[in-house]
């Protein structure tokens, strides 16, 4: 083989480059991005919820992605990222999609604190989005840790 692409490729080490690190990760994303449910069945929630945090950051109106992160978080037991998740989703919705977010909050209820979760029932009883701000604002995508309401 004396092709210009063979010569380029034939430098490259792709076996150590496809049994390394990045291997499972390029093939957990590959198995979860071609499955059709919205809950990921797999070993590798992690690194999913790591990559899903990145798709709503490019793409925060892609509503599939939010709903995907927030459930990776439950699985992933990570309160912290469910509360970032849960602020990003109610910032995106804003006055739209309440049975969604009762939903949500309800199945990642047992990861929140009793505090937050009154906020989250707080905001969605009386649409007051300004108490987003009393929430831990670190693992939000969209706020990146401060943010305004208008």
């Amino acid at each position: 083989m004396n092709s210009p692409i063979w010569a380029a490729v034939s430098g490259w080490e792709l076996n150590a480059e496809l049994e390394g690190p990045n291997a499972l990760n390029i093939e957990t994303l590959f198995v979860a991005l071609e499955g059709k449910g919205l809950i990921y069945d797999g070993p590798h929630k992690s690194i999913l919820l790591n990559h899903y945090n990145r798709l709503v950051a490019a793409n925060p109106n892609n509503l599939r992605h939010q709903v995907q992160r927030v459930y990776l978080a439950i699985l992933c037991h990570e309160a912290d990222e469910l509360i970032g998740a849960l602020i990003d989703l109610f910032i995106t919705l804003d006055e739209r999609g309440k049975g969604l977010k009762v939903r949500l909050l309800e199945q990642g209820a047992s990861l929140l604190r009793e505090e937050d979760l009154s906020v989250f029932n707080d905001i969605l009883g009386q649409g007051e989005k300004r108490k987003l701000l009393q929430l831990n604002k670190q693992k939000s995508v969209l706020c990146n840790g401060n943010f305004s309401l208008h």
